[in-house]
């Protein structure tokens, strides 16, 4: 047996105790991939005091325990992975040794950080890309965390580094040691080596070394100007990888300039939109919507801002474009500037906007207002893009309002925006020309022809050119070219994204699955995916699941990692993006919504609600965006029908069938 081990993993101590694994089980093999012998030791004190072996207590002990085998480990990946059976009985460590996760080539994916900002939101983008697929096996590594880190963890095991980059000079190493021992005899990496690691951004610059050092190799996607680094990072950035792309010629031509790279080792690529629909909510509710939470008037012109406000991103030029318009032609235009974006690590340093702004009386006319995860609403509820960045290499936000049809005024040289925008798409001016922004404005409140003209030009550029789909498969091919080698049984291929037809969310309980045959007297299911919304923690989901099985329908089970509504009302978020359905069915799950997230959703939606999970004043609210809205109570239906006769159209009564009861083993 200890020979048989050692085959297995190399590592073994020689103190192994215990009987042999079982032949039901998980056995070397599989856990050969998983484990981290050293992690394991270090994090559980009960085996390395008693002097265990750390593969013979994880193999026997271990996996029933749910004891975390390696760094990287994410349960949120585990759950999103296994979308086709509940988890009940077992834990996310042994159903991820049960499945075969650990066996398919490995990617390592790279972050600055998990903020919601660009750079990190593309990374993401293809991490979920290539993690959805589930032709691979994905891993993080990110400098530090952020708001998004749970998103990161839903797609791949991931793992912060101990040593942030933030609290080190560029010259010094402390990536590569902690790294290094990842791969090293016993570590995670030395059963299934990654095949490749998709280094985004030079923030990533000591991670992206480190790894070329060890020996993978490293494909990077640099998103940056290299002016605000020092020339030898871009040059050691080019040296090591195998393929380094940027997104814009203007990104290329400013470090070619700045640093001695070898442009024969670049490509030029940009990123596309990063939403595959994203554009297609219902534009007159945003518009609707966005005026309403503003408290702005119907016929107010919106001119937007999105990015962190700091000094690169031109926050203050923002301000100041906003102030000389209002001063010069302000008066008889209903005309509104409203930044979405973080204020910048430097806070202190932007005190002036708010001075300013309360100096010159702005308040009414000009709002800085936190990011927001809703950024699709707020782009189709404005009227005009203003990118005032001094230095954005292609910034997503420009893909972004292009894509719902918003004119894009930016400067020349502050980054790739003007190879999108070119000269039908909005206006291109001198750097830090306020007088011409203000002017550019004024014509665009001028002309509502001109902003619809260039804004359907921008939307068809976006779709016909910029697909993020078609960028991940050109980014697929030059990892495969660099790599050369392929991995056992050769390159998986990438699905397409398509969107379902019909997305039917219920829990899972039987009482739902008889709310299910009922709607399938009257609404063709032939065409529907089934998702069980609470997979995880429903004590009927086996039950649901084998019935739905048994009537022939499509099913994916989400697993949130916890229980309660805000971690469900996070796995339907992610079901209606990415991309949106053709029509959506909610079981009792209507609840999971706000109605301001309803209200844009541009496609018919359909619910049956037999609980209390939603209010009457909630309900309401939600009526006018309901294409049928099915009630179990009458007395419900009648009150809604006294506050609104209308929603005689769109409220029915629906008596309550009894729950199917489960079927005996025979």
């Amino acid at each position: 047996m200890r020979k048989a081990l050692r085959r297995f993993l190399p590592v073994l101590s020689e103190r192994r105790q215990g009987p042999p694994a079982t032949p039901s089980g998980p056995g070397t093999q599989e856990i050969a991939p998983l484990l981290d012998c050293d992690h394991y030791t270090r994090v559980n004190h009960d085996v390395r005091d008693a002097g265990l072996d750390p593969a013979w207590h994880f193999l026997h002990h271990g996996l029933a325990e749910g004891r975390v085998p390696n760094p990287y480990f994410s349960a949120r990946y585990v759950h999103s992975h296994l979308d086709r059976l509940t988890l009940s009985g077992q834990t996310e460590v042994l159903a991820y040794a049960r499945s075969d996760l650990a066996r398919k080539p490995r990617l390592i994916f790279t972050s600055h950080d998990a903020t919601r900002t660009g750079a990190p939101a593309i990374i993401l983008r293809l991490l979920e890309m290539f993690s959805r697929s589930g032709r691979f096996e994905c891993f993080s590594i990110l400098d530090r965390g952020g708001e998004r880190l749970s998103e990161f963890q839903a797609l791949s095991h991931t793992y912060q580094m101990k040593t942030s980059r933030r609290r080190k000079p560029w010259s010094e190493e402390y990536a590569f040691p902690e790294l290094q021992a990842h791969f090293a005899p016993g570590g995670l990496f030395h059963a299934n080596r990654p095949v490749c690691a998709l280094v985004n951004s030079a923030e990533c610059f000591q991670i992206g070394k480190a790894l070329a050092d060890i020996g993978l190799p490293v494909l990077s996607l640099v998103h940056e100007v290299a002016g605000y680094y020092p020339p030898e990072v871009f040059s050691s950035i080019v040296a090591r990888s195998r393929r380094t792309v940027f997104p814009s010629h203007f990104v290329s031509r400013t470090a070619a300039s700045h640093a001695a790279i070898d442009l024969s080792r670049t490509t030029v690529r940009g990123q596309g939109v990063l939403e595959q629909d994203f554009g297609t909510l219902d534009r007159d509710r945003c518009r609707r919507l966005l005026r309403e939470a503003l408290g702005l008037a119907d016929d107010a012109l919106i001119v937007l801002g999105v990015g962190t406000v700091n000094i690169r991103k031109g926050a203050d030029l923002f301000l100041e474009a906003a102030r000389l318009f209002l001063e010069q032609h302000g008066q008889d235009r209903p005309v509104h500037f409203v930044w979405y974006g973080a204020r910048g690590s430097r806070e202190g340093g932007f005190a002036h906007l708010d001075r300013l702004l309360e100096r010159h009386d702005l308040g009414d006319r000009v709002r800085f207002l936190p990011a927001t995860a809703e950024i699709e609403q707020v782009f189709l509820g404005g009227d005009l893009f203003l990118l005032t960045a001094r230095a954005d290499p292609f910034p997503c936000v420009v893909h972004e309002a292009m894509a719902c049809g918003l004119p894009v005024i930016a400067f020349r040289n502050g980054g790739g925006a003007p190879e999108l925008i070119g000269d039908t798409c909005g206006t291109i001016l001198e750097m830090g020309d306020l007088a011409a922004v203000a002017a550019a404005i004024r014509r665009y409140a001028d002309e509502p022809g001109l902003r619809d003209w260039q804004g359907a030009a921008a939307r068809n550029r976006i779709r016909r050119d910029w697909s993020f789909e078609a960028y991940r498969d050109d980014i697929y091919a030059i990892l495969q070219e660099v790599v050369g080698t392929p991995p056992p049984g050769g390159w998986p291929t990438l699905p397409d994204v398509l969107p379902e037809k019909h997305l039917v969310v219920m829990r899972g309980c039987l009482t739902d699955l008889g709310l299910l045959d009922r709607l399938r007297g009257d609404m063709d299911l032939d065409d529907a995916l089934v998702i069980l919304i609470d997979g995880r923690f429903g004590a009927e989901a086996d039950a649901v699941l084998a019935g739905l099985t048994e009537r022939c329908l499509r099913v994916r089970v989400c697993q949130p990692v916890a229980a309660g509504p805000d971690a469900l009302r996070d796995g339907l978020s992610v079901l209606l993006r990415n991309p949106k359905p053709g029509r959506l069915t909610l079981i009792n799950t209507l609840g999971l919504l706000k109605w301001q997230q309803l209200g844009p959703l541009s496609f018919p939606v359909r619910a049956i609600v037999t609980d209390d999970a939603i209010t009457d004043r909630e309900t309401y609210r939600m009526i006018p965006f309901l294409e049928r809205l099915d009630l179990s109570d009458p007395d419900r239906a009648a009150r809604q029908w006294a506050l609104n006769p209308r929603s005689r159209e769109v409220v029915f009564t629906l008596p309550e069938s009894p729950a199917p009861e489960p079927k005996d083993d025979p």
